[in-house]
């Protein structure tokens, strides 16, 4: 035991559990599940839809969006609730492409909510900082 302690103590240790912590993960397959066949509704339609449908549930205080509101939607882009469903019941345990999905979903919902012109800000050269981090 004493010399188990020497070893962990001059660094053996500690390399050979970050040799298998480097290993072990690498060598495992990650056994995520791949889409289950084919949705009638393609990936940049079905981003394109959700995002608008949840753009226009945030214009309500509720936050949810009107069934009307929601049909028209659905109708634009010729889709249906179901087609959605099925989009994610096919590609649902796909974790990798889902969380694509969904990076990309909230990427353009920030997109549409920021301003166009930027965060208002004061003119260059207005506000100087010196190099003690003082206002000068």
């Amino acid at each position: 035991m004493n010399n188990f302690r020497t070893r962990f103590r001059l660094g053996l240790g500690p390399a050979a559990l970050i040799l298998i912590l480097v290993t072990v993960p690498v060598a495992c397959d990650p056994g995520f599940p791949t889409s289950e066949g084919e949705a009638s509704v393609d990936r940049d339609t079905f981003v394109e839809v959700y995002v608008e449908l949840r753009l226009a549930a945030l214009e309500w205080e509720s936050g949810r969006i009107p069934e009307a509101e929601r049909d028209r939607v659905l109708t634009e882009h010729g889709v249906s609730e179901d087609d959605l469903r099925e989009f994610i019941e096919v590609h649902g345990r796909n974790v990798p492409f889902m969380n694509d999905i969904w990076q990309e979903v909230a990427d353009r919902i920030r997109e549409e909510m920021e301003p166009e012109e930027g965060l208002p800000g004061l003119p260059e050269g207005e506000l100087e900082l010196d190099p003690g981090g003082e206002v000068r």
